[in-house]
């Protein structure tokens, strides 16, 4: 029997380790994403095609993505970490125009649209208000909350699940102020019960093994989300699992 038990130990800990692994492994390559599409255009209106855009992360000062302006002067960068970018876009005959603000949320399409006016390259022309948060390539409907909101609402148990309630369609029961740690969240959306919802910590299924309910797993202190979003309804295919949230 002793034999039996270290071998399923050793398995147990061997599989353990395995999942570990995977999970960080996944985490690396990506987490949650987002994406920038835009046209760039002439001051008369007229499509720039061949543009080079550049885009970098503000945080970091690393270049995340370069793309190239097609025909119709549109150009799109998919799976970006969310984040905050300052985006560039040059071409011959134009000055140099920078958007300086423009935000990645998760599971949304941020639209850019970069005007250039004629002029040298080294001249340098920076645009506000080139970019909008309004979804314009999806249907999908949600609320997205961001690191400020979730740092500065209290949260009784320092459970930011809480928060979810904050999203139109989204409701649950009064949430025990006095428990410690997780409490008893049941979220409701649009009339869907507990158990058709669909949960993902950094991109990555947190669903308990049995039921697609957040259990049994360890939830993050609140001022380490940098943001989270609650789809309610018209998801694509990849958020489709359940009927609910």
């Amino acid at each position: 029997m002793k034999k039996v038990f270290l071998s399923t130990l050793t398995s147990l800990l061997l599989g353990l380790c395995f999942l570990f692994a995977l999970v960080v492994n996944v985490a690396a390559q990506g987490g949650p994403r987002g994406a920038i599409s835009g046209t760039v255009k002439d001051e008369k209106g007229a499509a720039v095609a061949g543009a080079q855009i550049n885009l970098v992360n503000s945080t970091t000062g690393v270049t995340e993505r370069t793309a190239t302006s097609d025909s119709s002067g549109g150009f799109n960068m998919a799976q970006l970490p969310i984040g905050d970018y300052r985006l560039t876009v040059t071409a011959t005959g134009f000055s140099k125009a920078e958007v300086p603000d423009v935000k990645v949320n998760v599971s949304e399409t941020t639209t850019v649209n970069v005007p250039l006016k004629v002029g040298q390259i080294s001249e340098s022309v920076t645009v506000t208000g080139a970019a909008t948060e309004i979804q314009l390539s999806s249907a999908t409907t949600g609320e997205t909350l961001s690191a400020q909101t979730i740092g500065t609402l209290p949260l009784s148990t320092r459970n930011f699940l809480t928060l979810l309630t904050l999203s139109p369609g989204a409701n649950t029961e009064l949430f025990q102020s006095d428990a410690l740690g997780r409490g008893a969240v049941t979220m409701n959306v649009n009339g869907q019960r507990p158990t058709n919802n669909n949960y993902q910590l950094e991109g990555i299924n947190a669903n308990d093994i049995n039921l697609p309910i957040l259990d049994n797993v360890a939830l993050p202190n609140p001022q380490t989300i940098q943001e989270f979003k609650t789809q309610t309804s018209l998801y694509d295919a990849s958020q489709g699992r359940n009927a609910g949230g």
